[in-house]
């Protein structure tokens, strides 16, 4: 398993920015401030992990859907893994 994933962080009300986060539950949640749900988005590949309160069942979801701050990864089952360059790119353009 890798120790740490370059993912976008997208804080409200803010610019999403890429940061490296560790690649474990207790981080994943600290970070989104609750137990986590992943929901598939429309970039293959690729997942936004949010706090659990909101379920989504449906894509794609939208920023102003989702209440509080949210990561995106890049998935490669059963774990995460970073996301590329031209993700970045592409999500930082989508969800900003």
């Amino acid at each position: 398993m890798v120790k740490w994933v370059r993912v976008l962080l997208v804080k409200e009300g803010k610019a999403p920015e890429v940061c490296e986060l560790p690649n474990n539950l207790k981080a994943l949640e600290l970070t989104v401030r609750g137990y986590i749900e992943t929901i598939e988005i429309d970039r293959s590949g690729c997942v936004i992990i949010y706090n659990g309160i909101n379920k989504f069942t449906e894509k794609p979801v939208t920023r102003a859907e989702i209440k509080g701050t949210f990561i995106i990864a890049r998935v490669n089952p059963p774990e995460l893994s970073s996301l590329n360059n031209e993700d970045i790119e592409i999500l930082a353009n989508s969800y900003k």
